[in-house]
């Protein structure tokens, strides 16, 4: 168990009142850049107008959010592993893949580590997201913890005591409901200290089930390990060339795979078809540059769309809105 019975005096004690934010986006990647540090990118995989929300609650040392996602996206991102930064599902309706192995409501998401993170999410996604800071951290720890130091050094899945577990989420999702009702709830010190002490209290029992388990446990995915080691490589050739990507054919081709077996790796991790991926990382990249270019015809041909009706038809479709619509609200 995690020793806290003597800490320094921790993050929460700051002289500056906690903030609670609201903030609703239409956009993946604009959501993406919501969390500080986690640099991170979404692509939007299913297809109509993104819907996404984030509520914030800062805590000096400790930051959590709960994070909505009404389509489905596959996320890239980067904390490292000077703090601890893990995700406690609220909400997931369809399969996740969260770095090669498939997970559920039950798995907590380990996000921090210096091997990143790669995350497929449902269509209708809820995470509840915790991050403690190094100092925080050290608290939690304690001096005599050596063996929880490694939790959070690498990415991944693991799977806690059930009943702890809910604890967690109980406790979390309450307290997030308690401060929107009254936002002053948490201006006294006094609540600050026991709220921290609570927090740590709720998180011990759950990374010490955790503790036992050496790294992410799988759960069942087919072969997923070649299956995401597959997909990765792929896009890695994708992103690499993005004003003109490899074909299928190509991708197979450098790849040293069939068609049939590139197929099955992309179904299996982002539950599409490799020709929709190309799509829509072209689509997205679109989007992106629509914000900067000086032109709708600009903007699609810099991503080698050359038939602009198909490209206003597709781009409809992903986002629920037409090229114009986007480029008009960031000029």
């Amino acid at each position: 168990m995690f020793n806290m019975s003597e800490h320094p005096k921790p993050a929460h004690a700051a002289t500056s009142l906690p903030a609670l934010s609201r903030a609703s986006f239409m956009d993946a990647d604009e959501q993406a850049a919501a969390l500080s540090g986690w640099n991170q990118h979404y692509l939007q995989l299913s297809r109509g107008a993104f819907c996404g929300e984030m509520r914030r609650l800062e805590l000096g040392g400790v930051r959590l959010f709960i994070e909505n996602l009404q389509k489905s996206v596959y996320q890239t991102g980067f904390i490292g592993s000077e703090g601890l930064a893990v995700g406690i599902p609220l909400q997931l309706h369809g399969e996740t893949v969260f770095c090669g192995q498939a997970c559920d409501a039950n798995s907590l998401h380990v996000f921090s580590g210096a091997s990143g993170f790669e995350f497929r999410s449902s269509r209708d996604h809820v995470m509840l997201g915790l991050e403690l800071d190094e100092a925080s951290c050290h608290v939690l720890r304690g001096p005599d913890e050596a063996g929880a130091a490694g939790f959070g050094v690498h990415a991944g899945i693991h799977v806690p005591d059930a009943a702890a577990f809910t604890e967690l989420k109980q406790f979390l999702s309450g307290l997030f409901d308690a401060v929107e009702a009254m936002p002053s709830l948490l201006s006294a010190g006094a609540v600050r200290a026991g709220l921290f002490d609570t927090l740590l209290d709720k998180l011990d029992p759950v990374m010490a089930g955790t503790a036992s388990v050496p790294g992410p446990k799988p759960m069942a995915m087919p072969r997923g390990s070649s299956h995401w080691r597959t997909v990765q490589q792929a896009r890695e050739l994708v992103q690499a060339q993005l004003d003109q990507p490899p074909t299928v054919t190509q991708l197979c081709s450098r790849l040293g795979v069939s068609r049939r077996t590139l197929q099955n790796c992309f179904q299996t991790v982002l539950g599409l078809s490799p020709l929709a991926y190309l799509r829509a990382v072209r689509l997205n990249a679109a989007r992106q540059e629509l914000k900067t270019a000086t032109s709708v015809t600009a903007a699609a041909t810099q991503l080698g769309f050359w038939h602009f009706g198909h490209f206003a038809h597709d781009y409809r479709q992903m986002f629920g809105e037409l090229p114009s619509d986007t480029f008009r609200r960031h000029h």
